[in-house]
C-alpha cells in the first residue's frame, strides 16, 4: 500500500511547478509561492542570499509546501515537509543553471553569492486526492 501510495503521490510532479512554501522566523509562518524542481528524484528550490527566506532556513531550516493539484474540476493538494540543505557544490549548482532559464536569468555563475540552491529533504507527504474529502500519510 505504501509504495502504490508514494508512487500516486509522485506521480503528479513535474520537472518544475508552483508550490506554497512556508518557512518560519520565530514565531511568525511566512508563505510564499515559489517553483518547486523535481530533479533526479529529488526536490529543490533556488533563492537569493538576501530574500527573507534565506535567513529564516539558515536559522530554522524546517519547511512545508503545499501543491494544489486538479483533475477534470476536482481539487486536492500534496503537502510535503521536512527540512532543507545549503548546496555548496559548484558543478550541482551549475547543472540547473544550465538547464533553468528562470535560475539563469537571475545568476549566470554557480559561484555568485547571491545564488543559493537549496535541497528540499522531504520526510512526509500528506496528499488528498483530487474530489475527496480526507487525505492519506506518508512518511519517507
Amino acid at each position: 500500500m505504501e509504495n502504490n501510495l508514494k508512487t500516486e503521490i509522485f506521480s503528479y510532479f513535474k520537472q518544475m511547478q508552483t508550490v506554497f512554501f512556508a518557512t518560519c522566523d520565530e514565531e511568525h509562518p511566512y508563505v510564499r509561492p515559489m517553483l518547486l524542481l523535481y530533479v533526479d528524484k529529488k526536490f529543490w528550490v533556488a533563492t537569493g542570499a538576501n530574500d527573507a527566506k534565506t535567513p529564516q532556513l539558515k536559522n530554522n531550516p524546517h519547511f512545508e509546501f503545499c501543491y494544489f493539484i486538479e483533475k477534470e474540476q476536482d481539487h486536492g493538494y500534496i503537502r510535503g515537509s521536512g527540512v532543507v540543505e545549503f548546496i555548496a557544490d559548484l558543478n550541482l549548482r551549475k547543472k540547473f543553471i544550465d538547464n533553468f532559464g528562470y535560475i539563469r536569468h537571475y545568476w549566470q555563475k554557480p559561484d555568485d553569492p547571491n545564488y543559493m540552491l537549496l535541497q528540499c529533504m522531504i520526510k512526509n507527504f500528506e496528499f488528498m486526492r483530487p474530489g475527496e474529502n480526507t487525505s492519506d500519510k506518508l512518511e519517507l
